[in-house]
Parts: structure tokens; C-alpha cells; sequence
């Protein structure tokens, strides 16, 4: 094996790694992020973008978070200032932007062979949370469970189960990811056993998240499938698939035995409307600079009296968290991200392309649609999943559609016509 081959399968041993770890913890892909993003500096030969997409935009973060602290500032455990929290994901997510744009420069085969692992490991956590409903796990407070994500954090013990998460909701926002993983193996798989599995293991990830007890993440995961089906190109049935989706969401959503958890729709509902409601209270008074992650829990108590850890709310958690400005770079990254996804669909010459190109938006979206009852990507398990599934977006739109002239001629004539739709 020649130095190239050699390094080549390191960087995939690490790509793997990261996922594997996300699967497992809600703190060991942390450290990894950490690991990964070292090395970027030093191991890097390629460009630092700096005005790319979505690089331009985990920058801003990074930028508006130290202008954000400076004008409230506060030190977390009387020592740390809140700020550097945004600004090491941020800064993370960045170099990891780099990493996969320069270091790796996969094409989308590669990542698709990463995601159809993901998706297979990711049973893992499914079959966790049925055991976790079932007590075959039980939530121990010790050191090896809260690494595990077995010990619920931020959440009070009840039926619903966690996952690998500590918590429900983050636990119900992977399975919609792995649920929405398995359509899309399904239908790129060649083998029809494959196939058939695929569908199963759609199903096994279902009943995970009715272990949760998540109703958003339905929600998430009917919006999930129905960008899916989208992508292909299928107006009817995507129609169709609404219909069905939000006849049987209904029933779910509404019917409290269908769902493992003590507290009714009404009871929920109005939680949340509180919490909305102060946190919307919140941005007004810091409607430009925003109050920073975790400084929020300390001034929504000061407030109300009640501890909470964020908004439950994907965009009021940006405004107040990072203001108006945030909220902007926010939105602006999604909509930039949709257009490339659809540039990229649209340009692919391979059915398996088109079909991964519209997994991770369906990730994307989905994660969005439950966030509008909850606030996922804040915790690194799921922001990973999200961060990612955008920077492989932009990656593989800029291969497809800004440098096409560079494989164009050479990998059209040896695909076959029928795959190219």
C-alpha cells in the first residue's frame, strides 16, 4: 500500500470513527470533532475558504458570538466565559467543513458508503431505546452511563426512553435520521433481501421513536419523507404520500395512549407556550446581539423562575440566542443549502446520486420540522448529523455544478443510460 492509499484509509477510519461515535454518546463525538479539527491544522495543504459556503457562515457565527459576549457578557461556572461555546462548535464546524472539502475530497460514492454504514450501526440506538421502554436497560446514574447517554439529563425520569441521547427528544431526532437513512437504502440497495431490510429496519426505527414519546418528532419525520419523495422528482406521490401521512399523524399525534408519555397534547402544548412566550420576551430585550446557548438558562430563570436549557424552538432559539443577525445568517445558510441540494439533484447522471442528494435534505428538513417543538441541533449528536449533511451538500454541489467541466467528459460515457434517471 503506497503513502496516498495509506493515508486515505486513515481519513475514512476517522470518518467512520466520528459516526460510530455519534451513535454511542452524547460526549465522545465531541472529542473526536476536537481530535479532528487539531489536525486539520496542521495536515491541511489545500485552500482555508473563508467566503465558501457554508464556511462563510459557521465564521459569522464564530465572529457574531464573540460580539454577543462582549456586550453580555457572563462567565458559566463563574470562570468560563459563555461565549467560547459557540465559538468552539462554530469554529469546529468550520474546520470540519475544511476537513471534508480539502482533506478528504470524497466523491459521492464514499459518502454514500459512510451513510449506509451509519444507517446499519445505527440499530444500535434503536434497539437501545425498545430495551430502555421495555427496562432491559435500566438508567443508572454512574460514570459509564452518563457516557453512554443512559442517564437522562435535563429531563425528568419517566416512561419515555433516551436512547443514547440522556435525553428523548436528541434520542427521537437521530431515529428520524436513521429512519429517513433507511427509505433512502432502500432505495439504492441492489440486492432485493437488501431492500426488503431496508423497509424492516424503517420500521424498527419507528417503534424507537414511539419509545420516546416524541410527538414533534412526526412531525419531523412526515416532513423528512415528504422532501425524500420530493427530490425524486415525484409531484403524485408526493401528494398522495402527504395525504396518507397526515391522515395517520392525526391519529397518532392526537391520541394519548398511542403515545408512551404521562402529560396530554394540551398539557404539552401549553408548556410550550409559556416558554415561547418568555423566550420571545427574552429577544426583545436582546433583539440584536442575542443572550449566547447556556447564558440563556440563566437569564430565562431570573425570569420566570423555572430552569430551562434552551427555547424548544429551532428559530426563536436562534433570535434570542444570537439575535436578529444570527437568526439571519441562520435562514440564510437553509436556503442556500436547498438551492444547492436541488442544483445538485438536478446535475447528478446516477440514480444512487440524485437519491443521496435527497436523503440529507430530507435530514435537513426533518431535523427542522421537529424543531419547531424542540430546539435538537443545539446538542453536538444531532448538530453533527445536521452540520454535516450541509457541508456534504455544498461539497458535492460544487464538484457536480461548479467544476464540472473537470469530470464531466470523462465519467458520463461509463454510465449506463438507465441510470441516469
Amino acid at each position: 500500500m503506497d503513502m496516498d492509499s495509506r493515508r486515505d484509509e486513515i481519513y475514512k477510519r476517522w470518518m467512520q470513527f466520528l459516526h460510530i461515535n455519534i451513535l454511542i454518546s452524547p460526549l465522545f463525538p465531541v472529542l473526536v470533532m476536537l481530535a479532528l479539527g487539531i489536525a486539520v491544522l496542521f495536515i491541511n495543504r489545500g485552500k482555508w475558504n473563508l467566503f465558501e459556503w457554508p464556511e462563510r457562515i459557521f465564521l459569522g457565527f464564530v465572529i457574531w458570538s464573540l460580539i454577543s459576549w462582549f456586550f453580555n457578557p457572563y462567565l458559566l461556572f463563574g470562570w468560563l466565559p459563555v461565549g467560547f461555546v459557540p465559538v468552539l462548535f462554530f469554529g469546529l464546524y468550520y474546520l470540519f467543513s475544511v476537513w471534508v472539502k480539502e482533506v478528504l475530497d470524497w466523491d459521492w460514492r464514499k459518502f454514500q458508503r459512510l451513510y449506509l454504514q451509519f444507517w446499519f450501526f445505527g440499530l444500535y440506538v434503536a434497539f437501545v431505546t425498545v430495551f430502555q421502554r421495555v427496562d432491559w436497560i435500566p438508567t443508572e446514574k454512574s460514570i459509564l452511563f452518563y457516557l453512554l447517554g443512559f442517564y437522562p439529563m435535563q429531563q425528568a425520569e419517566s416512561v419515555r426512553s433516551i436512547g443514547t441521547a440522556s435525553n428523548s427528544n436528541l434520542a427521537a431526532a437521530m431515529l428520524i435520521c436513521l429512519a429517513l437513512l433507511s427509505i433512502y437504502a432502500s432505495s439504492v440497495l441492489k440486492k432485493r433481501w437488501h431492500r426488503i431490510g431496508a423497509l424492516a429496519s424503517f420500521v424498527i426505527y419507528c417503534v424507537g421513536i414511539w419509545c420516546t414519546g416524541s410527538r414533534g418528532a412526526w412531525v419531523g419525520l412526515v416532513i423528512g419523507l415528504l422532501i425524500q419523495v420530493w427530490m425524486t422528482g415525484n409531484r403524485k406521490r408526493t401528494v398522495l404520500l402527504f395525504l396518507g401521512l397526515l391522515f395517520l399523524g392525526l391519529i397518532i399525534y392526537t391520541n394519548k395512549t398511542l403515545i408512551p408519555r404521562e402529560e396530554t397534547l394540551f398539557a404539552t402544548a401549553e408548556v410550550r407556550i409559556f416558554v415561547w412566550q418568555n423566550s420571545f420576551r427574552l429577544f426583545e430585550q436582546n433583539w440584536l446581539t442575542g443572550v449566547l446557548p447556556l447564558h440563556f438558562s440563566y437569564l430565562f430563570d431570573q425570569m420566570t423562575g423555572k430552569y430551562l436549557f434552551h427555547a424548544h424552538n429551532i428559530l426563536l432559539g436562534m433570535a434570542v440566542e444570537y439575535g436578529g443577525v444570527g437568526l439571519l445568517l441562520f435562514l440564510s445558510l437553509i436556503a442556500v443549502t436547498t438551492h444547492r441540494a436541488r442544483r445538485w439533484r438536478k446535475t447528478a447522471n446516477q440514480k444512487e446520486e440524485k437519491r443521496l442528494a435527497g436523503a440529507l435534505t430530507s435530514i435537513i428538513f426533518a431535523l427542522l420540522g421537529h424543531g419547531m417543538y424542540d430546539y435538537p441541533i443545539i446538542a453536538p449528536q444531532i448538530g453533527l448529523i445536521f452540520m454535516l449533511a450541509v457541508i456534504v451538500i455544498h461539497d458535492q454541489y460544487e464538484k457536480r455544478c461548479l467544476r464540472r467541466p473537470e469530470w464531466f467528459s470523462r465519467q458520463e460515457s461509463q454510465v449506463p443510460e438507465a441510470n441516469r434517471h
